[in-house]
């Protein structure tokens, strides 16, 4: 029985150290980083004609950085509604997972998601902006993942500038498919208590539901992904109806 026992034990550490890495679930980071020489190449596509192109690279093996950029109505017959600025996220590896510890990364991410109001210097989704964040991986018939994390966001023109958390879980569905699901409490990001904001009001309401996000993230190979994301499923934001979809292509290459 001890013998069983400590197999057992084996297996599940093993299964720990060796489980894969994911970046982020839907829309929350998490302690999974790129390895040194790493390139990941994706492009999203969301609502209003949205495209947002990313790339991201593992300069060293304990830090990420990535850059993203994109706009509005970018198919269609209407003229495109570019970002102000390309976007930045960078990550670094505090602390690797072990047997008795979480894998814990501490990083910046300014990108949102969703349409960009310049007025309001905001995404319909607030970016992370300074984070932290920690992952512990278990067997449990496939991987399942555990995460959890605090941020603060830059994105705070409407005074709302509290300090926020956020968690997340991803289980394995077979050698190809993830499921992922994450929520954001959205302590920044709640009904504004100004009686005279000088802005477009309706853009800012918030029910105070948090953000629930679903997606599945389907791996055709060990090069390329497609991750289908359905945001805000509490319909936190009074203008989603049913949740806001958006779909993710990934492509990985080493140099």
């Amino acid at each position: 029985m001890k013998v069983i026992l400590s197999c057992l034990i084996i297996l599940c550490m093993a299964s720990i150290l060796n489980s894969y890495e994911l970046i982020c679930l839907a829309d929350t980071p998490t302690a999974g980083i790129l390895q040194y020489g790493e390139v990941m190449i994706n492009t999203k596509m969301y609502r209003n004609n949205g495209i947002l192109l990313g790339a991201s690279v593992g300069l060293f093996s304990r830090f990420m950085l990535g850059v993203s950029y994109g706009g509005e109505n970018i198919v269609g017959n209407e003229s495109p509604d570019w970002h102000e600025r390309p976007e930045v996220n960078t990550k670094y590896r505090v602390l690797d997972e072990s047997p008795l510890l979480p894998a814990v990364v501490v990083g910046f991410d300014s990108q949102g998601h969703g349409v960009y109001h310049p007025l309001l210097k905001r995404y319909d989704i607030k970016s992370k902006g300074f984070y932290a964040a920690a992952s512990r991986n278990y067997y449990f018939l496939g991987n399942l993942g555990l995460h959890l994390g605090t941020n603060y966001s830059l994105e705070n023109k409407d005074d709302q500038k509290s300090i926020n958390f956020f968690l997340g879980v991803d289980k394995s569905l077979g050698d190809e498919l993830t499921l992922m699901i994450d929520y954001d409490f959205a302590l920044n990001d709640k009904d504004p208590e100004q009686e005279d904001i000088s802005f477009n009001e309706s853009l800012l309401k918030r029910k105070g539901n948090g953000y629930l996000n679903l997606a599945l993230y389907l791996r055709f190979t060990d090069f390329l992904a497609v991750k289908f994301i359905a945001y805000d499923i509490l319909e936190n934001n009074r203008q989603t109806t049913g949740a806001d979809r958006a779909i993710i292509i990934d492509y990985n290459m080493r140099f």
